[in-house]
Parts: C-alpha cells; structure tokens; sequence
C-alpha cells in the first residue's frame, strides 16, 4: 500500500508560520530575561521554548480565532496592554514549569526574589515582542516575506483567482445611517469577512471603499471547491452577525461577489512605500463579474473558466448568461453561485431589513 503525502493548506502552513514568528521572536525575549533573572543557560533555554510556544499557541488559536475576535477589534493599545499581560502570565508559568522540569538535575530554588527586578525587564521585551507580532499580521506574514526577500522584485507571470466583493446599495446606506455610521457599519462587515476568507486559503490584496479584492492561487482555490468553502462562510458569518448589525444598525448589509481567475503578472510597486501589485485583464474580468452579479440581482457570479476547473456543486452553480468585456472579443459565460448557508436564511434576512429599515 502506497502512502501519499499531500503537503499542507496555504491556511495550515500560514498558521504554523505564525505560530513560528511567535516562538522565534518570545523565545529569544524570555532567553533574555532568563538571563537577566541570573539563571543558567539550560533555564533560558527551556523558559524559552515554553514561552514562545505558549505565545504562538495563544496568538494562532485564540487572538486570530472567533473568540479572539474582540482582541483584534479594540483599540490597538489597549490590546497590547491586554497582550502583554498575558506574555508576563506565560512567563511567571514557564519559570515554575520549567524548574519542575530541571529539579532533579539542577537543585536551584526558584528565583521569585529576583521577580520584582525582572518582571520589568519582561514587560518591556514583551511589548516590543507584541509590536513586532501585531506588526507582521497588519502587513501580512506573506507580503513581508516576499518583499524581504524580493520574489517578485522581477515580474513574475501566476494564475491566480481573484474575489471581488462589495456591499450592495451603499449610497442608500450613507444616506440612511450617515457617513459615521456607514463607515462603523463597513468597517465591521469587512473586518466580519475577512478571517473566513483568509482561513481559507484566500489573501486579502486590496480593501477598497465599501469592500475589498481577494486574491487565490489557482490551485489552492480549485482543490477541493475551497474558494466556493470561503464563500458559503463569508455568507455563514454575515448570517451570524445579523442580530448585532441590526443592534447597531438598523440593518444587515446585502452583498455582491464577482470571481475570475487566470493569468496575471505580479510585482513589487512603490519605492518609499512598497507593496505587491497584481495586474493584467483578469482583474478586469473579475470586477466585471461582479457588475454581472449586480445587473443580474444575485449574490454571487463565478465565470466560466472558474466554473469548468470546480467540483461537483450540487446544483448550486448555475448558468445565468454571458457578459462581454471590453477589449475582449468572444463572450464570456457566467454562472450564478448560491451559497449554501445562505440560500435557506436569505429571505430572513431581508425580512429583518425591512422591519427594523
């Protein structure tokens, strides 16, 4: 029997980057503080091992999780206040852990004295350590990566999928709630619709406005429907959130979804400010795809070339037509999406629209 090793998700090995990038960078704080505390080198170490795994842990399974979510969402320094007292709890732990650890082979007490000195030491490391973190996930784990080390500092040709989404009707919505609360009301939806996105294997390349561009590789996204996965979640948490939006609002925002895919050319753009640019026709085919979903009153439109590569749907990628694109000659056909956690509860939800609208 032959065994077949299928190498790991974009999202699994982002997670496990992350989880790295925390590990490396408290490992080498609480090595630090060890050092500081007057322990032997074996302590630092070990303290450094259960610190920076304690750290990633926490930062992967918690911060970035659902039930995280109210971290990622308060005020940046409030969260690192919040963070780094949690890093010191870690560290306090590690100390008494690892002590356990090494007490039959080093006879030391533990060093508690010496806390009152060194717990400032933590803290400080902490916060940088914190910083660092909450840095690399603002910019993207990838993106700092591919721009340290210049992939695509030469333009590179890959095939890509991209997602446009938008909120439907969001002049009607600043008119109605105002441009403070329109701006509340889109900056929770897009922060709502991002993790399903980004979990899936899916790059968030561009907020825009009132929605936002979403980047695959081809492959990834095919492999399993998973970019359709992404879709049925962004639909399931919207659904999810319904009661607080109309808390809050008043309303639950509807939306519409384009997706393409196909070749692109990808590169570094800027020079005091750099980013990683995607460019090509694909990306105009993708955002008309997402008029198409407009003009043809659905939630969601998935190109041909999209529809041919995906698995069996169930029924639920149907053909609705075929749009031209300006500056390409042969039409192309497009298919209607339906979500499949949306499709049951989507007159609920308007239902709720015009009751509280």
């Amino acid at each position: 029997m032959e065994l077949i090793l299928t190498p790991p998700s974009i999202s699994t090995r982002r997670k496990l980057t992350s989880i790295l990038l925390s590990v490396v960078i408290f490992a080498f704080l609480a090595g630090l503080a060890t050092r500081a505390n007057g322990r032997p080198a074996i302590f630092g170490v070990f303290n450094a091992i259960v610190v920076g795994t304690g750290v990633g842990l926490f930062e992967e399974f918690y911060v970035q999780s659902l039930r995280g979510r109210w971290m990622r969402s308060i005020h940046p320094l409030a969260a690192i206040v919040i963070y780094t007292a949690v890093v010191v709890l870690v560290f306090v732990i590690a100390i008494n852990l690892v002590h356990l650890l090494l007490w039959p082979f080093y006879r030391l007490p533990v060093p508690y004295r010496r806390l009152p000195i060194v717990l400032p030491v933590v803290i400080a490391f902490s916060v940088v350590g914190v910083v660092v973190i909450r840095t690399v996930h603002f910019i993207g784990i990838e993106t700092l990566f591919h721009l340290t080390v210049g992939t695509y500092h030469r333009p590179v040709l890959q095939e890509k999928i991209l997602v446009f989404l938008d909120i439907n009707n969001s002049t009607g919505l600043a008119e109605r709630l105002g441009a403070v609360q329109t701006k509340a009301l889109v900056g929770k939806f897009l922060f709502d619709i991002s993790k399903p996105i980004t979990d899936h294997g899916g790059e968030i390349y561009l907020y825009k406005g009132d929605g936002l561009i979403a980047l695959w590789d081809w492959r990834e996204a095919v492999k399993g429907n998973r970019i359709l996965r992404a879709i049925d979640k962004v639909f399931a948490t919207i659904e999810r959130e319904q009661e607080e939006y109309l808390d809050q609002f008043g309303v639950v925002p509807s939306f519409r979804i384009g997706i393409h895919g196909g070749e692109v050319v990808v590169s570094e753009q800027g020079d005091t400010k750099r980013a990683i640019g995607v460019y090509g026709s694909t990306i105009n085919i993708a955002a008309r795809m997402e008029e198409a979903a407009k003009v043809h009153n659905v939630s969601c439109v998935v190109s041909g070339d999209v529809a041919a590569a995906l698995g069996e749907l169930d029924g639920r990628l149907q053909p609705i037509g075929h749009e031209k694109v300006r500056g390409i000659s042969a039409e192309i056909p497009i298919f209607e999406y339906r979500a499949r956690e949306a499709r049951a509860e989507r007159a609920d939800l308007r239902a709720f629209g015009s009751v509280f609208g």
